[in-house]
């Protein structure tokens, strides 16, 4: 089973909390991964090579958390529940996502302070987008794209200019 997008690894983190006191991310982590993730799907890269995609999206999932208010950060790499992630956890909600963390008031604060640093209006995402990309995972997604439109841009040019090229590459 491939590694679920960071939204997805939201309930799941949340749910690692539910003997409460504090857990370090890589306790999290590995209560998620026993929960049905073979070796291969923990250990696979993003594309960058800096970290696993399976590190990457719990730390996101627990980011997020935190910035809505569902758990706190007691040191580096060291979180706990807050009583309002017992409140939720304890509505057992079917699923956890950005729309849900949307309704908690220090998120969309944050999330609306972090878009209006964001130049242009094209950054700032529709209220019911999907986004199942962590920022890492989209940059990387970006990278490849322009890298990809730069190619294809690059080939054009070059066909357009030397001579003969735009007949062998027919």
């Amino acid at each position: 089973m491939p590694v679920p997008d960071f939204q997805s690894l939201m309930l799941p983190a949340l749910k690692a909390f539910a003997g409460g006191g504090e857990l370090p991310l890589s306790e999290v982590r590995e209560r998620i991964a026993a929960a049905g993730l073979s070796a291969e799907d923990v250990e696979e890269m993003l594309p960058s090579g800096r970290q696993t995609i399976f590190v990457n999206r719990v730390s996101w999932a627990v980011i997020y958390m935190v910035r809505a208010g569902l758990l706190e950060r007691v040191r580096r790499g060291v979180y706990r529940f807050t009583e309002e992630g017992q409140r939720l956890l304890s509505r057992a909600p079917p699923y956890i996502d950005m729309n849900l963390l949307g309704e908690y008031p220090d998120f969309a604060e944050w999330k609306q302070r972090a878009n209006a640093s964001l130049p242009g209006k094209a950054a700032t995402p529709k209220p019911n987008e999907e986004i199942s990309y962590t920022p890492e995972e989209a940059l990387d997604r970006a990278a490849r794209q322009l890298s990809s439109a730069l190619e294809t841009d690059v080939l054009h040019r070059v066909r357009d200019e030397v001579p003969g090229v735009r007949a062998c590459a027919r």
